[in-house]
């Protein structure tokens, strides 16, 4: 059997796993606002900001997520870096959070996942408390 043309395969480097992440999140860079803007998708490693500004690659940035409820509402800050440039957006990775922004994190992902109990063992397996090596 000969395959025609050459075999193309691109691991998948990221480490954790996204989920789709309907909300959106203020951006700010170099102690300015730089816009709200939709999120593609969310992972405890970082997220995808959609029509995210000209930030290069290498950009320390300042994420600032407003969540409401009913009885409630919570402000939760990321520092982050960007990490990717596409042609739709930025890929930011997570550089420091507090211990409420990292519980929300794991809480979003594990109710947006299709398979919560396997989000939760791949929590476990990875736990390293306090740590952003994803950038």
């Amino acid at each position: 059997m000969t395959i025609a043309g050459p075999l193309v395969f691109t691991p998948e480097k990221r480490m954790d796993i996204r989920v789709i992440f309907t909300r959106s999140v203020k951006v700010y860079s170099q102690g300015k606002l730089q816009g709200q803007f939709p999120v593609r998708n969310l992972s405890l490693g970082g997220l995808f900001v959609e029509g995210a500004p000209d930030l290069p690659v290498g950009q320390d940035c300042r994420l600032e997520l407003h969540e409401t409820g009913r009885r409630s509402s919570l402000i939760l800050t990321f520092s982050g870096m960007v990490r990717r440039r596409e042609e739709d957006g930025v890929g930011i990775c997570f550089t420091g959070m507090e211990d409420d922004s990292f519980m929300f994190l794991q809480t979003m992902i594990l109710y947006s996942s299709d398979d919560p109990m396997g989000v939760a063992e791949h929590f476990l397996e990875h736990f390293v408390p306090k740590s952003f090596s994803a950038c």
